[in-house]
């Protein structure tokens, strides 16, 4: 591939390459979503003469097939209108020879175009058909640029350019079609000392005059200064290519959307028929279906929901349809959930899957279940993507001629339980799973399959754990290590959300008001509080248990670990809060009988529970209790059993 560049350009020369669509922006962009206070705030730093950020192009080669636009705003007060004010009228075929992709930088280059070309909305009642201005009256220098609806500059008159400097306001954009900004700007420094814009022809007195003088200069000067950082994207990059480049990058901008370029694709292949797909609200439709609450969210990683179609294409071992072009280039095949693959995946099989989400969404309830015994929302799950994994052998089985029934869903569901656990304990996706999920599909597979060559599940068990052993190829941790960390303050990252998502999962009802609902995906949610409270610990931590409260004596934080949390309410919680725990359960009449199967869902035993209640506090015996308990039940799920 050719290399990358990085030039700069001023603002001056930016406007000129939006207006004749030199640059373009992409129609998988999202749309303008900078406020005024945004595009003020850029303006600032533009007169100040600070750096404003950078731009990302993809230059595109004669014949591009890539949908592009110019830049634009919404011009109208209903959002559902969607009507556009563009800063180009230039035709396609009237481009220039050499244009862009505006990749990252949309935001910014739009308000560069709004504040300083004049891009406005020509509806009213738009929160986008002011004017910005330079207001050399202000004596804060934050308040040098103002921003005024178009009634309002209508209602005072300025309409008319001289009015607009008689009240020390110089618009931005110049009133003059066509005019460049360095004669806009000297036109400008004359402008500011002439008695014909002033009423009567009287100037202000000098000194103000001269302050004003000064902060248009300054203004003019920062114009002229400022520049864009530009890194140029060669051609011959594929789309695939880009969308993998920004997928890496931890950008501040506009991220370059798989889902949403995914989202024009389809919307173009299907905008003839009766029903076309919109895959952004699709999966909005998914994620409101039981089993797929919480997990598909146009908002929130629906790239979740495009690497489960494609991992459910892959898995596909029957004829199916090619690959899609993406781009210049023809993919081969479909190997992996990487960004490229992702676009390659057929519309014919994407149409397949969008026929039928309730399939996908009972899929995702099983994935559920069959991890941890119970619902819980994506941001609980140590590594989401090993979800569609599972999705994608449930979709195998129920459409790969194959198959055959080969293996039972119990089988299933015990290989790649205890699959989810090795890699979610031993942080073995930590390194990148966008690879390794393709490979331990197909691993996975093998396994299964392997089922027919044993006369008993438990035959194949055996087998099937040494096999899954060595491809993991990392050791669960020992028994001893997790109480460790279980009784400690809850470790971050996805070792702390697997440590913790069995109690989150098999919530079920509020140990103090049982007919409070808690499981996923409840009214109030599941939350973990705890059960010795924050304030009797740190109240405790001078006396008799000092050794295990003082967190410098104890070496550990006892408190804020896994071991001294539990499912509650919120009103539980702040009730309990102020309360030792046998003081709590007594006075709401709790007993383990009574209570048995909502303490047992949150990992507390008989024992554990004896502790808890006895006359004299014994933190240390509840929470080494409940840790061992916790840990067995974790490294239980490593195992492939029935």
């Amino acid at each position: 591939m050719s290399g990358l560049k990085v030039e700069a350009v001023g603002i001056s020369q930016l406007l000129s390459l939006l207006r004749d669509s030199s640059w373009l922006v992409p129609s998988f962009q999202r749309d303008f979503v900078w406020s005024e206070s945004d595009v003020v705030g850029l303006v600032h730093s533009v007169i100040e003469a600070r750096p404003i950020g950078m731009a990302t192009l993809w230059e595109q080669p004669d014949g591009s097939e890539l949908s592009l636009e110019a830049i634009s705003i919404p011009d109208s007060s209903n959002p559902d209108a969607q009507p556009v004010a563009r800063f180009s009228d230039v035709a396609a075929e009237n481009r220039p020879r050499k244009f862009f992709a505006i990749l990252d930088g949309r935001q910014r280059c739009t308000a560069l175009a709004m504040a300083f070309g004049g891009l406005r909305a020509q509806g009213a009642r738009s929160k986008f058909s002011g004017r910005y201005f330079l207001d050399v009256r202000a004596r804060d220098d934050a308040a040098r640029i103002a921003y005024l609806k178009e009634v309002e500059i209508v209602r005072r008159g300025l309409t008319s350019e001289a009015v607009a400097i008689a009240n020390g306001l110089f618009p931005l954009a110049s009133y003059e079609a066509g005019e460049e900004l360095f004669p806009q700007w000297m036109r400008y420094l004359q402008a500011i000392r002439n008695p014909a814009n002033y009423p009567g022809g009287v100037l202000p007195d000098p000194e103000e005059l001269d302050r004003r003088d000064v902060i248009l200069k300054q203004a003019f000067s920062g114009i002229n200064k400022t520049l864009l950082a530009v890194y140029v994207v060669p051609q011959d990059y594929g789309l695939g290519d880009i969308c993998e480049i920004f997928e890496t990058l931890n950008t501040t901008g506009t991220k370059v959307s798989t889902v949403d370029l995914l989202h024009s694709w389809l919307y173009n292949d299907t905008v003839n028929s009766d029903d076309p797909v919109l895959l952004r609200d699709w999966i909005d439709e998914l994620g409101q279906m039981d089993g797929a609450v919480g997990w598909a969210d146009k908002k929130d990683r629906p790239e979740l929901v495009a690497q489960a179609v494609t991992a459910c294409y892959i898995a596909l071992d029957s004829e199916k349809a090619a690959p899609r072009r993406v781009g210049r280039r023809q993919v081969a095949s479909i190997t992996s959930v990487k960004a490229g693959d992702l676009l390659a995946t057929p519309p014919q099989f994407w149409n397949d899957v969008i026929a039928q989400p309730e399939r996908l969404a009972s899929y995702f309830g099983s994935f559920q279940n069959v991890v941890a015994g119970g619902s819980f929302g994506m941001k609980d799950c140590p590594y989401p993507v090993s979800s569609v994994i599972f999705l994608a052998l449930r979709w195998y089985m129920d459409n790969d001629a194959r198959f055959r029934d080969h293996w039972t869903m119990a089988e299933l569901d015990a290989a790649y339980r205890a699959f989810f656990w090795i890699n979610s304990l031993t942080g073995r996706y930590d390194q990148g799973f966008l690879t390794q999920s393709a490979a331990d599909l197909k691993f996975l597979k093998e396994l299964l399959y392997n089922r027919a060559e044993h006369a008993s599940f438990g035959a194949w068990a055996s087998i099937a754990q040494e096999k899954l052993d060595a491809f993991m190829e990392r050791s669960v941790p020992a028994r001893d290590h997790l109480v460790d960390r279980l009784t400690d303050k809850k470790p971050s990252g996805a070792f702390g959300k697997a440590l913790a998502l069995p109690m989150i999962a098999r919530a079920h009802r509020d140990l103090l008001d049982p007919s409070v609902v808690l499981e996923f995906p409840s009214e109030t949610g599941v939350e973990l509080h705890h059960i010795y409270p924050r304030d009797w610990c740190k109240n405790n931590a001078a006396g008799s248990l000092a050794s295990i409260l003082n967190l410098r004596m104890a070496g550990r934080n006892y408190c804020e670990s896994l071991a001294n949390m539990i499912p509650l309410s919120r009103e539980s919680n702040l009730w309990w809060r102020s309360r030792v725990p046998s003081a709590a359960l007594h006075e709401k009449a709790v007993s383990y009988d009574s209570s048995r199967s909502i303490l047992e869902r949150a990992f507390i035993s008989s024992a554990a529970f004896e502790f808890l209640v006895a006359d004299e506090p014994r933190p240390k015996d509840f929470w080494d209790r409940r840790a061992t308990d916790m840990a067995d039940y974790l490294l239980s799920l490593t195992r492939i059993s029935g």
